[in-house]
């Protein structure tokens, strides 16, 4: 497996692109909010988007999503169901108004068990809600991306609408019991690891004292 990293927009969301180097399969997870951007990349690299994948759906995660069905109209888009918000449009804290996950069309549910296809990789979904109430992270072979459930050193932001510290730091235990290390690939600033997390990261170690 190959990943790509693109940092994109005004908050800076990383954007992956991951994708089988047999078949060349790929699955955009986030495309923040320049899709022709991510596009570009893809085509460039001669590969074939399969699905664009959300940890969930503030609007620094999901506007790039336009930009890629301009190229690929039929793509799926994969949130978790609490995360589709039924209306037209959602509040940024900018105080403007964005599309919701559920205006772009053909967005299909995944959820805690569910696995994705790409190529010959299996996603895996793990739902940790916190930061939001739709909030998932996907582990792909030895890769965990994050979202914004967990940072370098840090957590996502709880005090947004749907937002609970208590579960979130519940998710974070939940991270830090998986067996072995793993990548680390979050929604925001720079990749880690799982072993560095659990032992250097404030937030997972008092998730982990709590018990």
């Amino acid at each position: 497996m190959e990943i790509k990293r693109m940092q994109l927009g005004m908050i800076q969301t990383n954007c992956y692109i991951f994708w089988d180097e047999n078949t060349l399969d790929c699955a955009v997870v986030d495309p923040g909010d320049d899709g022709e951007q991510v596009a570009a990349f893809i085509q460039g690299r001669g590969l074939n988007p399969v699905a664009i994948l959300l940890t969930h759906s503030h609007f620094d995660h999901i506007l790039g999503i336009p930009g890629l069905r301009a190229q690929w109209p039929n793509l799926p888009v994969y949130c978790h169901p609490a995360d589709v918000n039924p209306n037209e449009t959602t509040t940024s804290l900018f105080g403007t108004t964005f599309p919701s996950v559920s205006s772009f069309g053909n967005v299909l549910p995944y959820q805690e068990g569910d696995t994705v296809p790409v190529g010959g990789l299996t996603v895996h979904v793990l739902h940790t809600p916190g930061h939001t109430p739709g909030g998932v992270v996907l582990q792909v072979e030895d890769a965990l991306f994050t979202g914004d459930t967990l940072f370098e050193g840090s957590m996502g932001r709880t005090d947004l609408e749907g937002g609970s510290e208590t579960q979130l730091l519940h998710s974070l235990k939940r991270l830090a019991q998986l067996p072995g290390d793993w990548r680390v690939f979050p929604g925001h600033e720079g990749s880690s690891t799982l072993e560095r997390e659990r032992t250097t990261n404030f937030c997972m170690l008092e998730a982990m004292r709590r018990g």
